[in-house]
């Protein structure tokens, strides 16, 4: 257990469940944390899986202590992270054809220490411009890995 998900536990605290939004081919799509609901999932999910793979070749390191809870079986650090409704429409956005170059995700909750260090890693491979407006504020995510709150979050 990270020391989070001890706290939350601890506390009593009521998780929320993520949810974020974009658009694609003009319909507004909502996914939550760890939906596999949508028709494309399997799709989203290989995606996450080579960005994921890309960003660990570059020195990626995934940080369990963004973990809200403990591991369920058959669950991995990596696999809990990924999963994020943010990462899931940034990763469904990325799959459609032609890949876009700008990605808008409307999110219901703020945005993880370790979506926001993806999304950048993301950007820069992808080479796209990312928006993602979070319970606090807007983040644009740059192809050059870089983030317009430069990293105050």
């Amino acid at each position: 257990k990270t020391f989070r998900s001890n706290q939350i536990e601890e506390l009593g605290v009521k998780v929320k469940v993520g949810l974020s939004w974009t658009e694609i081919k003009g319909h507004i799509v909502q996914l939550k944390a760890h939906d596999h609901s949508h028709p494309q999932s399997t799709e989203i999910y290989a995606k996450i899986d080579r960005l994921k793979s890309k960003a660990i070749e570059n020195g990626f390191i995934f940080d369990s202590s963004w973990m809200t809870r403990s591991l369920n079986e058959n669950e991995t650090i990596e696999s809990v992270l990924c999963s994020h409704s943010e990462l899931l429409v940034i990763a469904l956005n990325l799959i459609q054809e032609p890949a876009p170059k700008f990605i808008q995700v409307v999110k219901n909750l703020r945005v993880c220490g370790h979506c926001h260090e993806f999304t950048k890693v993301i950007a820069k491979i992808e080479q796209c411009d990312i928006v993602v407006r979070d319970a606090n504020r807007i983040h644009h995510f740059y192809p050059n890995g870089q983030c317009s709150c430069q990293d105050h979050f």
